[in-house]
């Protein structure tokens, strides 16, 4: 499966005012990825009683040594320059730069423009985290209607709602149907019918490029308001296929939990009146969301956020790709990046007409990783997956590139033909480099090894 899909692992957030080092910790054969928060001690199975049993793996942060000394460029140039060159990394792009000075380390036609597949989600994730509180949450608020037994659904924009009692996996601290159910008991209504709104939400629900066989292939869901578990049939499953309506099939799942014949469920067209508001749920803090949308490379809770983005800076205007991707790249233009060459059809990475440079990418990463970054931008570095310890890293940095086990923290990105990858690093004499990677015509499953060993030499070598 492609990255298009979802994949797993998650975090915490871990602030802290210095660049952040990840630490990898072998214990017992298992790489254990500093950040990770659930850590079990599955370790003491099958051995013998009188084994003692190893200590569990102990994640942790460490600060960077500001005083270490920087890689020198001509000995990275000999160390990476025969990776860059090999035939499965096909066309590669490249910047890798010191986070404390900003100074280039190492490139290759840094300013080339290139299909960035799900790296893309680095832009959305720093516009929300620029844009938006951290503690920032989306509401989804329950009216009665100009009808009395008339349920509305007012949605604001939340695909995460687990359908479950609890909140699932894949989006900690979402809301749930069951707390939606419970605010229409407690308000005393019993509908006969229900209408969704159309919420904050215009234009197409795919986007240009998309396929509309990638919906059954689990990667996406047409972009509405509303949606249970990002569209999922099966919410247990990361990589089910995702619905076609997911708006009506939320609808009609809040319409069983009520005891609603499922038929009497329609989603409007057009702004629904409302008697009187019954109450609201509201979905995870942003940076919760934006880990969950970098660890999983979750497209449609992307697609989400970036709307999020647009609809705080033109409340009164409804939002689709089209604003959500202006959304980002003025937010980020304001910040004082340099949005030269980029171009973005979504705000995912799904659309192969996308177009940014790997000098982008390492601009946007040093907003998190420079020494003046804010604590609040530093939980991007929180969201990233963890070499061989989380996410869409979970089972790569193995074998040749395994030095960069649990200290690489990176997006992925794949599409046909592309593979990207782009994060930050720390050396082993304590430098933290961001880095961005760009392949294309290449075989993907060819590519990503190579990457990954340009990352974990980025670890492994002083380079002095």
């Amino acid at each position: 499966m492609t990255e298009r899909g979802v994949w797993r692992g998650r975090g915490r957030t871990w602030r802290i005012g210095v660049v952040l080092v990840v630490v990898a910790l072998l214990v017992a054969g298992l790489v254990a990825a500093a950040l990770l928060t659930d850590v079990r001690d599955d370790l003491r199975g099958g051995r013998e009683a009188s084994t003692p049993a190893a200590p569990p793996p102990s994640p942790a942060l460490l600060a960077a040594d500001g005083a270490a000394p920087s890689p020198d460029p001509a000995a990275l140039e000999r160390i990476l320059g025969p990776l860059a060159s090999a035939p499965a990394v096909g066309d590669l792009t490249a910047s890798v730069v010191d986070d404390a000075t900003g100074q280039v380390l190492w490139e290759r036609r840094p300013r080339d423009a290139k299909v960035p597949a799900s790296t893309t989600k680095l832009l959305t994730a720093v516009a929300a985290l620029t844009r938006l509180p951290a503690d920032a949450r989306v509401d989804t608020v329950l009216a009665r209607g100009a009808e009395p037994d008339t349920l509305v659904v007012v949605p604001g924009g939340d695909p995460t709602m687990s359908r479950g009692a609890e909140p699932g996996p894949l989006f900690p601290g979402a809301a749930t149907l069951a707390q939606a159910a419970d605010v229409v008991r407690a308000a005393g209504l019993t509908p006969a019918r229900i209408v969704v709104s159309p919420g904050p939400y215009t234009g197409p629900g795919l986007g240009p490029g998309w396929a509309t066989s990638e919906i059954a292939a689990g990667n996406i869901a047409p972009i509405q308001p509303w949606m249970l578990d990002a569209g999922r049939l099966d919410p247990a499953d990361e990589y089910s296929p995702r619905s076609a309506e997911p708006a009506l099939a939320a609808g009609r799942a809040l319409a069983r939990e009520l005891g609603v014949d499922p038929e009497r469920v329609r989603v409007a067209t057009e702004s629904v009146e409302t008697a009187a508001e019954l109450g609201r749920v509201s979905s995870a803090p942003l940076t919760e969301r934006v880990r969950s949308m970098l660890v999983h490379s979750d497209n449609v809770l992307a697609e989400a956020i970036c709307r999020e983005v647009a609809l705080d800076r033109n409340p009164d205007q409804p939002a689709g790709f089209t604003a959500g991707t202006a959304a980002v790249v003025e937010t980020l233009t304001e910040r004082g990046l340099d949005m030269t060459g980029v171009h973005l059809d979504d705000c995912s990475g799904m659309s192969p007409g996308n177009r940014l440079s790997a000098s982008v990418l390492t601009d946007v990463l040093r907003t998190a990783a420079a020494p003046d970054a804010t604590r609040e931008m530093r939980d991007l570095l929180d969201t990233l997956p963890v070499a061989a310890g989380s996410g869409t890293l979970i089972d790569r940095f193995d074998g040749p590139a395994a030095p960069g086990a649990g200290w690489v923290r990176a997006k992925t990105g794949t599409l046909a033909g592309t593979s990207a990858l782009a994060g930050t690093v720390t050396s082993t004499d304590g430098r933290t480099m961001s880095f961005a990677l760009l392949s294309s015509g290449t075989d993907p499953a060819d590519a990503r090894a190579v990457l990954d060993q340009i990352a974990a030499a980025l670890r492994s070598c002083g380079c002095r």
